[in-house]
């Protein structure tokens, strides 16, 4: 069994081949202002987000982020949810927030799931700005990863067959959203947000 540092390694060059792919795969239909500004305003708050890590409870924001998830479900899904647009400050607003919630739990994708939801991407622009937002910060973790030893010459071959796994299955998958009609596709984000908030309080 590999120890758990090469396979957080081993793991980011999985996630880093796999959105590179989707980015390229989906280019044409990514709205790549709203990926350039999640980008950038997202990264100062990733920073603050993970510094606080050190003084603050996880539990805490885990638990209060499901629970705003799950609230967030229930009233879309009640179709309670009062009708709004989404300009350029609440895009800043909930870059920041993704920012800081990556930083502090690891992954702030819950975020930007309601985030391009509300923007009413399609299919298409939804799944390949999921993973244009997160090349930059998956090179940056496996730069870091290379400078301080981390990854190394001796995992080139197990990161070469993950990142033919990752090209494969985002084809695959590009060919499988291709079939899924709209409906379905919100369907299944909806499944997943709910599974993944209750994920979180427990």
């Amino acid at each position: 069994m590999l120890p758990i540092k090469e396979v957080i390694v081993l793991a980011t060059v999985l996630f880093a081949a796999s959105t590179t792919t989707k980015t390229v795969l989906f280019g044409r239909q990514i709205e790549w202002k709203v990926v350039a500004i999640m980008a950038i305003a997202s990264l100062p708050f990733a920073y603050l987000g993970a510094q606080a890590l050190a003084v603050v409870p996880a539990d805490h924001i885990k638990r209060l982020l499901g629970l705003m998830i799950l609230i967030y479900i229930v009233l879309t899904a009640c179709k309670l949810l009062p009708s709004f647009r989404i300009g350029t400050a609440g895009l800043l607003v909930g870059s920041a927030l993704y920012g800081f919630i990556s930083g502090f739990l690891g992954s702030g994708n819950l975020v930007k799931v309601v985030i391009f939801r509300e923007l009413k991407f399609t299919k298409e622009a939804f799944v390949g700005a999921m993973a244009a937002t997160s090349v930059l910060s998956n090179f940056a973790k496996l730069a870091s990863y290379w400078q301080t030893g981390l990854l190394t010459a001796e995992m080139v071959w197990p990161a070469l067959a993950l990142v033919v796994s990752a090209i494969v299955a985002a084809v695959i998958g590009q060919m499988i959203l291709n079939k899924l009609n709209a409906s379905a596709f919100e369907t299944g984000v909806q499944v997943l947000l709910g599974v993944s908030a209750v994920t979180l309080l427990i």
